[in-house]
């Protein structure tokens, strides 16, 4: 028992060191226009995925417009960013592999993105931009396509692959639509639950 808490531990400072890099370089990045995640790696055992998704909400524009690119940990590209339209209702994947993956290739999923880069590793952070230069203007060409281009209104997720024991670990997304924030009031006397 001693001995799993221990690893645990070891696992956790490690990961907290690979993750500190890159995780202050996210932060000096503003979230209200543009979308985050703090960690994404690869090597010749592991990759990392990425699913996002337009949610079709009122208020959205049919179709909205992307960059995401994987910033290496000395603040380099990682391989060429990808760039692409979503529509409202679909789901576009995002792989950050290495070079001549044995399965991740246009050619074996090519309806999927690929940010293709070294095979040596190489970690850092994710930034997502928007392709509109202003994307708190609401869109106005169509009725149908009218809304805002607002990457931040669309759902992000991802997960680093270990591919020896197929395991890995969440990615997390800071100002996409699952943004977590404090309540604006913090008021003491308020009760936390709805029973009194």
């Amino acid at each position: 028992m001693r001995t799993k808490k221990i690893i645990q531990i070891f696992i956790l400072a490690l990961l907290g060191s690979l993750c500190s890099n890159s995780f202050n370089m996210a932060w000096a990045i503003e979230n209200k226009s543009r979308v985050i995640s703090s960690y994404w790696q690869s090597d010749s055992t592991s990759y990392s995925f990425i699913s996002v998704s337009h949610s079709s909400l009122s208020g959205l524009a049919s179709q909205i417009g992307l960059v995401v690119n994987a910033i290496q940990s000395d603040l380099t590209a990682f391989g060429t960013a990808v760039t692409f339209t979503i529509s409202a209702g679909t789901t576009q994947r995002i792989f950050i592999a290495r070079t001549n993956h044995s399965f991740l290739s246009p050619a074996v999923i090519p309806t999927a993105s690929f940010i293709i880069g070294t095979s040596s590793f190489r970690h850092g952070h994710i930034r997502v931009d928007p392709i509109a230069s202003n994307p708190a203007i609401v869109a106005a060409d169509t009725l149908s396509g009218r809304g805002f281009r607002d990457v931040t209104m669309l759902n992000f997720w991802g997960a680093i692959v270990v591919e020896s024991n197929t395991t890995g670990f969440a990615m997390e997304f800071i100002g996409d639509m699952h943004d977590s924030a404090a309540t604006p009031n913090m008021d003491s006397s308020t009760p936390v639950s709805g029973v009194n």
